[in-house]
């Protein structure tokens, strides 16, 4: 399950914990597949297409929910997209930041090219299949789409959009729910997908925009990039913190411990604890900081509750979740969650 060219196992391990699924009841998500529970719980794992493609139909009849895609796109949020979303986190501008996405998302996902162009109401984003996705071409667009609108609400402070969604399927049944995700103005049957950002919201500041952090982040997603097309492991002469965040990054959906990390980056836990060291930090202290800024994101979608958020970031349990966020932030998630959202913005986190 190794192979560079195969997209990312982060996005069916969110949707595996999305249906609250656990390895005793999982055959059904994995039937048809090469792939097993172990695998997908594997660091720095990959999945073949055609067993992703699988593990998705499998999903949708698990679910039975024609608006699977919807609502696990809701958590695709850009904490979930490893160096990418790091780098669009900390773009200048919208603009740049759907730029990001689009140059570098294969080295995330390889359903669509995506490409953008300058359009006289702001700037177009075109999503063209790189194979026919026939049945699936709904869950996916609605996945995928649901990461590109992630950027634009964490640049625009969840301001409704006001551009244009153009999609290349029959509207569904379900429409009515599309306007909370994708704006008001929705067209289906259109001959491709699109959507065009007014030019009055690509210039909106990141409000946590960091210039070393962007370019560390695209230099990253750079040498993802050649490596996918090349099949190499490129260059990768980089210091130890470096290395555990990415991989801890590009991973989501599970709390990687220190010997599954050691072991992916090839050294002993001893060795991996004596590099860090004499860079001055330890594992733990890598790992709480970047599991923070994941659980921040999430909280900022008033639609998960407490225990949502624990599964996603790969707790067992909700009182395990409880007492790491506690160590994190030193406060619980109502408390956190009063404190940032304001007691009157927003209904409280359900479970907090």
């Amino acid at each position: 399950m190794q192979n560079r060219k195969h997209p990312s196992s982060a996005y069916a391990r969110i949707l595996f914990r999305h249906l609250r699924l656990r390895e005793k009841n999982s055959r059904a998500y994995f039937a048809g597949t090469t792939i097993t529970y172990d695998e997908l719980m594997t660091l720095d794992g990959t999945i073949p297409r055609d067993d992703l493609t699988r593990i998705y139909r499998n999903a949708l009849a698990i679910s039975d929910r024609e608006d699977l895609g919807l609502s696990v796109g809701t958590q695709f949020q850009l904490s979930a997209h490893g160096p990418l979303g790091v780098a669009t986190f900390n773009s200048a501008d919208l603009r740049t930041g759907l730029k990001l996405l689009a140059k570098f998302g294969q080295t995330r996902t390889d359903f669509f090219d995506i490409a953008v162009n300058e359009h006289i109401e702001g700037l177009q984003v075109d999503f063209a299949e790189t194979f026919d996705l026939g049945d699936l071409r709904v869950f996916v667009t609605e996945a995928v789409l649901s990461g590109f609108f992630s950027a634009i609400t964490f640049f625009t402070g969840h301001k409704r959009f006001t551009g244009q969604t153009c999609l290349a399927y029959p509207k569904p049944t379900y429409a009515e729910k599309y306007s909370d995700h994708f704006g008001e103005h929705i067209t289906f049957s259109q001959p491709t997908t699109k959507i065009i950002v007014p030019q009055s919201l690509l210039l909106m500041p990141s409000p946590t925009a960091d210039p070393v952090l962007y370019q560390e982040a695209v230099t990253i997603c750079e040498r993802q990039l050649r490596e996918m097309k090349t099949g190499g492991d490129g260059d990768t002469t980089v210091s130890a913190e470096e290395a555990v965040s990415i991989l801890i990054r590009d991973n989501p959906g599970k709390i990687w411990t220190l010997n599954q990390v050691a072991e992916k980056l090839s050294v002993s836990p001893r060795t991996l604890i004596r590099r860090l060291a004499s860079e001055g930090t330890k594992f733990q202290n890598i790992r709480d900081e970047l599991a923070k800024k994941q659980v921040a994101n999430y909280l900022t979608d008033a639609n998960l509750s407490v225990e949502s958020i624990a599964y996603l970031m790969g707790f067992s349990d909700v009182s395990s979740f409880r007492r790491s966020f506690k160590r994190w932030f030193g406060e619980t998630p109502s408390q956190y969650v009063a404190r940032t959202r304001g007691a009157s913005s927003r209904a409280p986190q359900k479970g907090a």
